[in-house]
């Protein structure tokens, strides 16, 4: 069953608008992460600053965000913003299961970032990173693939970076403890 073209595009441009803002938050956080990255020590250059990576992490996500936002407003995302914000209603907004979902990942990114990330082994920040994450997204009953990744994940990055390109990553690891 195909939509007529009148709806398909109001869909389209209702997601412009919610790719704006996206599009906005996730700006602000790369800038957020490429000023603390920036701040972190430099054993022996930039080449070693356990700040390289999420710095090169947050200026790719700073510039697909760029890209998505262009994109957005010449999709009439900005008109149709603001006509969402005239009749906002943050009784439908928190129902939203999209909502739910986005105030989950911004909750999660920051609890890591702010709290775990320096305090905790690289990994093991990791590890509670992604497995709340994928807890919150993935469909329900796959526990044993969201440990495996949850625990695989951190362990790929932090041996990839620390062994093979020997750049620290943020905080303590594991190995520190191990080897």
């Amino acid at each position: 069953m195909e939509l007529p073209d009148q709806e398909v595009e109001s869909k389209q441009e209702h997601m412009a608008s919610t790719d704006i803002v996206s599009a906005l938050i996730v700006m602000a956080v790369a800038i957020v992460i490429s000023v603390w990255a920036l701040k972190m020590s430099q054993p022996s250059g930039w080449a070693s600053a356990p700040g390289l990576v999420p710095f090169l992490f947050a200026s790719t996500m700073f510039l697909m965000s760029l890209g998505l936002f262009i994109t957005a407003v010449r999709r009439n995302g900005l008109k149709v913003l603001r006509t969402r914000l005239a009749s906002f209603s943050s009784k439908n907004f928190f129902q939203d299961t999209q909502t739910k979902r986005s105030l989950w990942i911004i909750v999660l990114t920051a609890v890591y970032m702010l709290i775990l990330t320096g305090r905790l082994p690289f990994e093991i920040a990791g590890f509670l990173f992604l497995f709340s994450t994928f807890a919150v997204f993935w469909k329900k009953g796959r526990w044993l693939k969201v440990i495996i990744a949850s625990i695989l994940i951190p362990l790929f990055f932090s041996l990839t970076f620390r062994f093979l390109f020997s750049i620290l990553l943020p905080g303590d690891s594991i190995f520190d403890f191990i080897l």
